[in-house]
């Protein structure tokens, strides 16, 4: 099992968690430590390894400790998570069929705030955007497992430090290898404490979007930027205004901020499906805004 961490106090309830786990195989747990200062509480029963690494960001910290496991199996989750009792039998269940390879789970939110109810609202909008698709390219390592030889042979990429599980979905597709979309198997997620943070996470993963789309060759948006004029909605139209300008994409991206930046506010006035609304409009304004920072920089056209 992996583990990337980077003074996150939020592991030491993640490894009680897997310390409690009931009718689990034997395993390990690889807590790789990205140039972590500080020292996570390990359970004295929990079979666990700390891996010092220097801060190269999750994903070269993942594959370090990809190198060190000697299971055939692989699990990863992160430190923000926490894991049911059954979490680790389940998945060990799923991978006594030998033709599974990888297998995708779910994620709850660990509270019921509204915040953390309108944060884990967006998410399920976008596991839900995979459906069409079959979920054969959706990866999200808070809760994924995959055979060590297949991640040995095909390591996590590492060009950039953050927003590379949307590109390694695509990378074990091309590979023709299936992930197994498994929703019963879930992690309880801790959502950020405030719409500042999850906004300037949007934001992070608009612009990670962008960087890696133009780094790998990818689209990870779902369309090509050919295509941007014949999708609906203002994000689809202000795409195809700015395509191959990079300055105006820059503007664009300044004038979304203050419109985030009202919906958030509307969204912790407003009650119930309006309040909802107003988030999912924040969120996705960030987000829009993070993109067309990246491609502006990249000089996408």
């Amino acid at each position: 099992m992996v583990v990337p961490v980077r003074d996150d106090p939020r592991v030491d309830g993640l490894l009680a968690s897997l310390d409690a786990q009931c009718d689990a195989p034997e395993f390990e747990v690889l807590v790789a430590m990205d140039g972590s200062r500080r020292e996570p509480r390990v359970p004295a029963t929990l079979p666990a390894r700390l891996l010092r690494l220097s801060a190269r960001g999750p994903y070269p910290a993942r594959n370090a400790a990809v190198r060190e496991a000697k299971g055939e199996v692989l699990l990863f989750t992160d430190s923000d998570c926490l894991c049911p009792s059954d979490w680790i039998a389940t998945a060990a269940r799923f991978f006594e069929d030998e033709t599974v390879s990888a297998v995708q789970g779910s994620s709850r939110a660990s509270e019921e705030s509204r915040l953390s109810r309108l944060i884990q609202r967006e998410y399920d909008r976008y596991v839900a955007s995979h459906a069409a698709a079959g979920y054969r390219r959706f990866c999200n390592t808070r809760n994924f497992a995959i055979r060590s030889a297949i991640a040995r042979e095909l390591p996590m990429p590492e060009v950039l430090s953050s927003g590379g599980d949307a590109v390694y979905g695509w990378l074990l597709e091309r590979r023709a290898i299936a992930i197994r979309y498994e929703p019963s198997w879930w992690v309880a997620h801790c959502h950020p404490a405030s719409r500042w943070d999850e906004g300037r996470r949007a934001f992070a993963q608009g612009k990670d979007g962008a960087l890696w789309s133009r780094e790998l060759g990818l689209d990870l948006f779902g369309s090509t930027h050919a295509d941007d004029s014949r999708r609906r909605g203002p994000g689809a139209r202000l795409l195809s205004l700015t395509r191959g300008r990079p300055a105006a994409r820059r503007a664009a991206a300044l004038a979304l901020l203050p419109a985030a930046a009202l919906f958030a506010a509307l969204s912790a006035v407003l009650p119930g499906q309006a309040g909802a609304g107003a988030f999912g409009r924040f969120r996705r304004a960030a987000h829009l805004a993070g993109r067309l920072s990246g491609e502006a920089t990249m000089g996408t056209p």
